[in-house]
């Protein structure tokens, strides 16, 4: 069902005292505005926008009281969180500590210290710890382990934001709770769900709603299976990743931009636009998060005002968009195994540069370079040893032949590095070790040993380190 259809049986449906718009937050706000609108304009008012409230008590306050001054009232909380589950919980945390490390003690925070600490008080009650229990280094070591690893669902920025709960993180976070503290800031607690739950049931006086836009709402939350019950809730939608780089919702984050800018964007335009810009969760985890989402959005507004009354272009894209978008790992040793070097290394650099922290990136792709190179030197000696022909490109004959081969244990000797290793993984690593020479596989464990020693502080220049092995391993 369309967008639009949706919004017309919500409107033409008995009213609900609460509504829920879940999905992307580029999707579901505008949705939710849309909606406030029409349900503001049934009872002649304008529908308000909080925007991350610091919690929901006062706008449900507002809703019930100001019923005796005013015959309607529609206010839209975007991103409240209350809503959340603790997977979320975690990215609230992320968020926080992205900001934590600003905060000065004794000086008022400033609006974006504020937001976080928002999010670091919605995140500790979710984890049911109290805020204001204790000294604030105690509630932050009271966190579990869970609240530093974001769930399946969640960006694979957040994960990276996020890391482990390191001293310094700690630190920076007990930091900021002691200045929301000197605040008074709230956060959502307890009452908040309370209260939400009471209006479920009870309601609010004739033409009061209260709109909830919210890029976390579990589907296993209560409230969250009331509303949909109560046909009050509607799901914007999200973008996620599809196998071959694609991107499923794209198109629909592409006609709510070109709704609001007035200018829309051609088909190639819009691909190399999600190419430079959207990330995928780690492994497993095929949906964006905010921060890649809006990065599109940002981008797309303004190549729409670069265009002025025409249509956004491909051309447009590749000079005015910095390409930081979503890399898949395999794809850069792809290259490096079919002897690309030039797309090696423009893969790689584009990997590092869409990272949130580079240089652990940089030495997470070393870690999976140098298991390729154990691999490949184990290849050299096992395939002749154990009969195995060099470069068998049939792929079905390789993984029921060959590898069992390649793959089988010897007594006495140290485990086979090429055990457990997926079939496919390990053709590709035989068909490079088939290209190399010789003298180069029996040097591959020194040249992985001098790219390590370049990487952690022996050189001067890590980037070329890393680079170098690569064009080692890609010769045309």
């Amino acid at each position: 069902m369309s967008r639009a259809r949706d919004l017309e049986t919500l409107l033409a449906a008995p009213p609900q005292a609460i509504y829920l718009v879940r999905g992307d937050r580029v999707l579901a706000e505008p949705l939710a505005e849309q909606l406030a609108r029409g349900l503001a304009a049934r009872g002649g008012c304008e529908p308000e926008i909080a925007r991350r409230p610091d919690g929901l008590g006062a706008i449900l306050a507002d809703l019930r009281t100001f019923s005796l001054f005013s015959s309607a009232k529609v206010t839209l909380a975007v991103e409240s969180a209350v809503l959340a589950d603790r997977g979320s919980a975690a990215e609230l945390l992320a968020e926080a500590a992205e900001a934590a490390g600003s905060v000065a003690a004794g000086e008022a925070l400033a609006p974006r210290e504020r937001s976080a600490a928002l999010r670091l008080l919605q995140a500790l009650r979710l984890f049911g710890l109290d805020p204001f229990a204790g000294p604030p280094e105690g509630v932050i070591e009271a966190l579990p382990e869970a609240a530093w690893s974001p769930g399946r669902g969640r960006g694979r920025g957040a994960r990276q934001k996020a890391g482990a709960g390191g001293t310094e993180r700690r630190a920076a976070l007990a930091a900021l709770l002691a200045a929301a503290r000197a605040e008074g800031l709230v956060g959502h607690g307890e009452s908040d769900l309370a209260e939400l739950a009471l209006v479920l049931q009870e309601g609010l006086p004739e033409g009061h709603h209260l709109l909830l836009a919210e890029s976390a709402a579990a589907d296993d939350h209560p409230l969250v299976r009331a509303l949909a019950e109560r046909g009050a809730l509607l799901d914007a939608g999200r973008v996620e990743a599809e196998r071959g780089g694609g991107w499923s919702g794209v198109e629909r984050l592409a006609e709510t931009l070109a709704a609001e800018t007035g200018t829309a964007i051609d088909g190639a335009a819009l691909s190399e636009l999600a190419r430079r810009t959207l990330r995928a969760g780690g492994r497993g985890d095929s949906t964006t998060h905010d921060d890649s989402t809006s990065r599109f959005a940002a981008e797309y507004r303004k190549l729409a005002v670069l265009a002025g009354e025409g249509r956004i272009g491909r051309r447009a894209v590749e000079e005015s968009v910095e390409d930081r978008g979503e890399q898949d790992v395999w794809q850069v040793l792809d290259a490096i195994g079919a002897g690309r070097a030039g797309e090696a290394l423009e893969r790689l650099e584009r990997l590092l540069a869409g990272a949130e922290e580079p240089e652990a990136a940089r030495l997470s792709f070393f870690a999976l370079l140098a298991g390729l190179c154990r691999q490949l030197t184990a290849l050299s000696g096992l395939a002749a040893r154990r009969g195995v022909p060099p470069a068998d490109r049939d792929y079905p004959r390789f993984k029921s032949r060959w590898a069992p081969l390649l793959q089988a244990e010897e007594e006495g000797l140290a485990p086979n590095p090429l055990a457990g290793l997926h079939p496919f993984r390990l053709h590709r690593a035989y068909l490079l070790a088939a290209r190399l020479p010789e003298e180069l596989l029996e040097q591959l464990p020194w040249r992985v040993l001098e790219t390590e020693r370049r990487l952690k502080g022996e050189s001067g220049d890590a980037a070329t380190a890393l680079a170098d092995l690569v064009l080692v391993l890609s010769p045309r």
